[in-house]
């Protein structure tokens, strides 16, 4: 037995109070605030679930669950050979608790903008045979 220790006192563990309880359920996390954002700007999500992952445009979201769509369209097909239904609508509803991971485009950049951006950090940088 350590010393300063009472022969019958009983190991304390951390149990969340009312108030902490109450303060985790009414502040979103920030799982929440990504999908509410995307759900505004209607961003395309990535989502990765234990076993699976979906991509889709989150159409609603509450405390519990997000709902997303994901429409799928037939490609590498000459318009005459078309599939008689060439879209294809699919809406999952997903537990936020099942989440482990998204990601989401947070910018998106062509050809011309991306060389630009790197030009930009490599005068930055200054020349590459200076030390730093």
């Amino acid at each position: 037995m350590t010393e300063g220790m009472m022969k019958n006192s009983t190991r304390q563990e951390h149990t969340p109070t009312a108030r902490s309880a109450t303060y985790a359920a009414s502040t979103p996390s920030r799982l929440y605030h990504r999908l509410e954002e995307a759900l505004h700007c209607g961003s395309e999500v990535w989502f990765r679930m234990p076993g699976t992952r979906l991509v889709g445009i989150p159409i609603f979201l509450d405390t519990d669950y997000v709902e997303v769509v994901d429409v799928d369209v037939a490609e590498g097909f000459e318009d005459d050979d078309l599939p008689d239904e060439p879209y294809q609508r699919t809406v999952w509803l997903i537990r936020l608790e099942e989440i482990s991971a998204i990601s989401y485009a947070t910018d998106r950049w062509s050809k011309e903008r991306f060389e630009r951006l790197l030009e930009e950090s490599q005068k930055d940088e200054g020349p590459a045979d200076k030390p730093r």
